[in-house]
């Protein structure tokens, strides 16, 4: 069986990360990096204390855009959502599959699958918008922090326009209806997806279910919002942690920095496996515009890659556990 282009593209973008990311290890040099390591001696495990809080905190969130009862207790939720996140860094997907799973295992478990889905939307949306005020948040300290920059200014300007027109179109389809605005997109090339036309009833009861959330619960979709902000604000004490066990600190801004435009750089390298090398691109190249020098971004990166193994070993081997088996189509 031949190898679909769109493997091939997946496969030839992996190994240009892999690439790009040996090359950043052998320009910082492996004696500093390696020294940094050293210094955390005991203290390694502690760095995976921020991301676990994150994970607690962003499933209360998700658990938000649930208005009503839920057969399912928050541990096993949270645990849905940790397999969710683990396919989301293994598969890309544009974060599609992750969310399909998640709705998949709540169904399993009794939740109805309108309720599922909407809450897989509205979560999502909250978590952009709440990614948006981080990043505004962000840039108005990178300037300060970096104000003579070259292009700093003009990349910020994209950043935030970008941001603020994908936020625009978001809530602009959802107020059309998501499902309905992909049946009429569709339509428009003359292509009827058999799958969409059979389900066409339950997907337009969804994309009512999604106006009336935002109509009918605007305090739980602010919570939702605010829960979100506060896991991207705990993420970023993670560089900072990591700078103060290897003997580099950094300041409460740069950690701010650096989590709020990493983040960026992992959007823009959704279709690359892990993000794998455009992640660490991106440490390298807004710590040290942040002023963070060369051996603890290096350092940063690896630990970091290390953690999401961790974490994504730990959501696959739930999957596992939960009897699911997700196809990566």
């Amino acid at each position: 069986m031949k190898p679909s282009s769109r493997t091939i593209l997946r496969v030839t973008l992996l190994a240009a990360g892999v690439g790009a990311f040996a090359w950043y290890l052998g320009r910082a040099g492996l004696r500093e990096v390696m020294e940094a390591f050293r210094k955390l001696g005991p203290f390694a495990p502690v760095i995976l204390i921020p991301y676990f809080l994150v994970y607690i905190v962003d499933a209360v969130g998700w658990r938000l855009t649930f208005p009503g009862a839920m057969p399912v207790r928050f541990p096993g939720f949270w645990r849905i959502r940790w397999i969710g996140e683990a396919v989301n860094n293994v598969i890309p997907s544009a974060y599609i599959g992750g969310e399909a799973l998640k709705v998949y295992l709540l169904k399993e478990r009794g939740v109805d699958a309108t309720a599922a889905t909407t809450a897989a939307v509205v979560s999502k949306s909250a978590q952009t918008l709440a990614q948006l005020l981080f990043i505004c948040a962000a840039a108005a300290l990178f300037l300060r922090i970096a104000p003579d920059a070259l292009g700093l200014r003009q990349g910020i300007a994209v950043v935030l326009g970008g941001g603020l027109a994908a936020v625009g179109v978001l809530f602009w389809i959802q107020s059309r209806g998501v499902f309905g605005s992909v049946r009429r997109v569709t339509g428009c090339f003359g292509w009827k997806p058999q799958w969409l036309e059979a389900r066409r009833e339950g997907l337009e009861r969804t994309d009512r279910t999604i106006t009336g959330f935002y109509r009918d619960h605007r305090g739980r979709f602010l919570a939702s919002i605010l829960a979100y902000l506060a896991g991207w604000l705990l993420d970023s004490t993670e560089i900072y942690l990591v700078s103060r066990l290897v003997g580099q600190p950094v300041t409460v801004a740069q950690a701010l920095v650096v989590e709020a435009f990493v983040g960026v750089a992992k959007v823009m390298g959704m279709w690359v496996p892990g993000a794998m090398g455009v992640q660490e691109g991106g440490i390298l190249l807004i710590g040290r515009t942040a002023g963070l020098p060369e051996p603890l971004c290096l350092a940063y990166a690896v630990l970091r890659r290390a953690r999401e193994v961790v974490f994504v070993a730990v959501g696959w081997l739930l999957l596992y556990a939960s009897g699911s088996r997700p196809t990566g189509r």
